[in-house]
């Protein structure tokens, strides 16, 4: 965790405050924003400066967001305050090599932009409620100018979340990306 805490660190020092932004499939794909909640609890996974983690909470969600740097967190929690939205974030710096953490136990949404652990795949679905949703965007080899070991292989989110208790509403791959959007059945 050290390195990957101490790599994220030096980056986010100097990149821009967060602005409120929501998952990059919503650019594309509009008419999915009908399927996400305007209340409820929301994962941020791997969130960062916090882009998902503001739009979810101005659009009405308890959000957790989880993230390996104490630098992201700080920035986070400052954008938060900025625009009044403390009440509504709790920001953790947290280990996601080794999992999700214990609470919460259910989420209405769980956002995973940019982020590739497929041992969390599984405890994604496992922790999103019934009828949640779920988006998951990795980057992909499929379409990728010069794909690294951190780039999923061609079709692993369709594999990972092909399962009886997922209703499949979106999924992309290509451009050096590859994106699910799920509700959990």
């Amino acid at each position: 965790m050290q390195g990957d805490a101490t790599r994220w660190d030096d980056r986010y020092r100097t990149s821009s405050p967060a602005d409120p932004r929501p998952p990059d499939v919503f650019d594309h794909h509009p008419e999915l924003l009908e399927f996400v909640p305007r209340a409820g609890v929301a994962i941020d996974i791997a969130c960062g400066l916090g882009h998902q983690t503001l739009w979810l909470a101005e659009r009405g969600l308890d959000v957790v967001a989880l993230d390996v740097s104490p630098v992201a967190i700080e920035r986070l929690d400052d954008a938060s305050r900025a625009l009044g939205l403390t009440a509504s974030i709790d920001a953790r710096v947290t280990d996601l090599e080794v999992g999700l953490p214990a609470d919460p136990v259910r989420a209405d949404v769980i956002v995973c932009q940019r982020f590739r652990q497929p041992a969390l795949y599984p405890q994604i679905v496992d922790r999103l409620a019934i009828g949640g949703l779920a988006v998951v965007t990795v980057l992909s080899i499929v379409g990728a100018d010069a794909p690294g070991s951190f780039h999923a292989p061609a079709g692993e989110l369709d594999t990972a979340f092909s399962r009886s208790d997922v209703d499949l509403l979106h999924a992309h791959e290509g451009d050096g990306t590859a994106t699910v959007v799920f509700r959990r059945s």
